[in-house]
């Protein structure tokens, strides 16, 4: 029989995969926050009854990040392809509570349980000649068909000329919940305002491994960043609990807002001391019963107590943002 997977083995396998460094995240190591502001858009408020969907000006963190659990993982896994990338935000609400998120550069997620997720982060761990075991991984693939599509997104990655260059994805489903109690389930999307922005995937060929951070630095510096948090509204029928899983082309979109991005964070030190779960979320915003989003909380839990009670190698990076 096999044992019940928990929190604790799950971190246990990303470790072993990824190569873990003492004092970092278990995923998303290598990242940056910054400092902004969200405003909601007039529609935001006909649907939730969320304070940062109200209109006012809400303060912002927000974590640039490398998906891979080593902070000392490339930006590209070669030149040719990119990796996955993150944004992870914190809303300070006007009650003094906070509210987070955390998407990713691709809109479906590789695995519609735990348990799936970390057979395929099994599946890629590099032997001895650190590579993975491209057979294992095919006949993970073979064996769970429904991951193909998100699997084909990833591999389909380019090298990203910039962080504020791209679109990021909730992956999940929420619900848009009104003052009357009505219910209208969505998934959410970071859509990109600096379409001109700098670099291009073409530009990158000659960069360094890790440049995307110290990019970003550049940027911020020139002036603010903006994105649209964009709600794609779900029709009878979508799957609601499988991140999986992809909804049709055409579903109604709804602009709820505008994040803008001003400065980097001045005490990069501090803001390990964040987790973005993305299961905190504030009243006016519901959750579906979905398995990964439940784990993701658990796991970020015993990701942060482990790196809370270890001694980080120093110095770090001076790009790395810690």
């Amino acid at each position: 029989m096999t044992a019940p997977l928990t929190p604790e083995t799950a971190i246990d396998i990303i470790e072993h995969a990824a190569g873990t460094k003492p004092g970092f995240r278990r995923a998303h190591a290598r990242g940056l926050v910054v400092r902004g502001s969200f405003r909601a858009s007039g529609e935001a408020k006909a649907f939730s009854s969320a304070e940062h969907l109200q209109g006012e000006t809400i303060p912002c963190l927000v974590r640039f990040s490398n998906a891979s659990g080593n902070p000392c993982a490339p930006d590209r896994t070669d030149p040719k392809s990119g990796r996955v990338l993150g944004l992870a935000i914190r809303f300070d609400l006007p009650s003094g509570a906070n509210t987070t998120w955390a998407g990713i550069n691709i809109p479906v997620f590789p695995a519609r349980t735990p348990e799936e997720f970390l057979k395929l982060t099994a599946a890629q761990t590099p032997g001895r000649g650190g590579k993975p075991n491209m057979l294992r991984l095919v006949l993970h693939i073979l064996k769970h068909l429904h991951i193909l599509a998100s699997i084909k997104v990833i591999k389909g990655l380019k090298p990203a000329g910039s962080f504020a260059q791209e679109a990021y994805h909730g992956i999940h489903t929420y619900f848009l919940i009104d003052a009357a109690g009505k219910r209208v389930p969505f998934r959410y999307h970071w859509l990109p305002q600096n379409p001109d922005g700098g670099a291009d995937a073409a530009a990158v060929k000659g960069r360094p491994d890790q440049y995307l951070l110290q990019e970003i630095r550049a940027r911020l510096q020139k002036g603010p960043l903006d994105w649209d948090l964009v709600a794609e509204l779900a029709e009878p029928g979508d799957p609601l609990e499988d991140p999986s899983a992809t909804w049709p082309e055409g579903r109604r979109r709804v602009t709820l807002g505008r994040l803008a991005l001003e400065s980097v964070h001045e005490d990069q030190r501090a803001t390990e001391s964040l987790v973005f779960d993305p299961t905190n979320v504030a009243p006016g915003i519901g959750m579906p019963d979905d398995p990964v989003l439940k784990f993701r909380s658990l796991a970020y839990g015993v990701s942060f107590e482990r790196r809370s009670k270890e001694t980080r190698a120093e110095p770090a990076p001076a790009d790395m943002g810690q």
